[in-house]
């Protein structure tokens, strides 16, 4: 898990080898660390290079020889910083280029199937970017009860993003439900809910089916979404 993690961040195999190798051993020669690591020697200084570079291993010089030593762990915190700085300056540049290369003049598909928690992710998250009111009608907690800590932060970004959420929910909830801030309940007789989460938000329309790998339908169609948003507004008034 460490070694992919460090592979995220982008270390290369070699550098991944010798950086936690000085982190277990303490600091080394690059001599010594080719022979303990079984890493070519030439490898092994372009990877020490490149580590200092990237400010997680230092060096000294003893006896016209350089050694080497991994800096304390919390340098790692500035190079995640350093990534994330970089992944939020180029987001939109980025989805800029793309639209402009993407020439394709035919009408985009109006419906896409997300699987499991990681495409349901996607979907929340794209729901804070549109920022949008969004209507719920639910019968359970499923989205708190997957999700767990990610429900709490999705909500608080929500309400940092002042995103109004209208949601109806069964009558068994009524008092039991969290207040927050920009949030409205409604509750309803069972018989108007069903176990299928319908969510609107903008032009799209989410059918989410909560099984053991939950599966999402989204819609992007205007009529569609309006005749779905006219019966949650018939059960929001009624």
């Amino acid at each position: 898990m460490l070694e992919q993690n460090l592979s995220k961040l982008g270390f290369s195999p070699s550098e991944i080898k010798i950086y936690l190798h000085l982190l277990r051993r303490g600091s080394s020669y690059a001599n010594k660390i080719s022979l303990e690591t079984k890493v070519n020697r030439t490898n092994v200084y372009e990877a020490l290079n490149r580590l200092v570079a990237k400010g997680v291993v230092a060096f000294i010089t003893k006896n016209k020889v350089k050694w080497y030593e991994a800096k304390d762990p919390k340098y790692i915190i500035s190079l995640i910083k350093e990534k994330e700085e970089y992944l939020k300056k180029t987001k939109y540049s980025l989805i800029k280029e793309i639209k402009e290369v993407n020439t394709n003049s035919e009408k985009p598909l109006e419906a896409n199937i997300f699987t499991g928690k990681k495409g349901l992710r996607i979907l929340f998250e794209e729901i804070l970017e549109t920022k949008k009111p969004i209507s719920i009608i639910a019968a359970e907690l499923q989205f708190q009860k997957l999700f767990g800590p990610y429900f709490e932060l999705w909500h608080k970004q929500r309400a940092e993003k002042k995103i109004l959420q209208k949601s109806i929910f069964p009558k068994k909830f009524k008092g039991k439900l969290k207040k927050r801030t920009l949030l409205e309940y409604k509750f309803v007789d069972d018989k108007f809910t069903n176990p299928t989460t319908t969510i609107l938000y903008g032009d799209n329309c989410l059918l989410i089916q909560w099984s053991k790998e939950p599966i999402a339908i989204k819609i992007n169609n205007k009529e569609i979404v309006k005749s779905h948003k006219n019966y949650f507004d018939m059960l929001w008034n009624s």
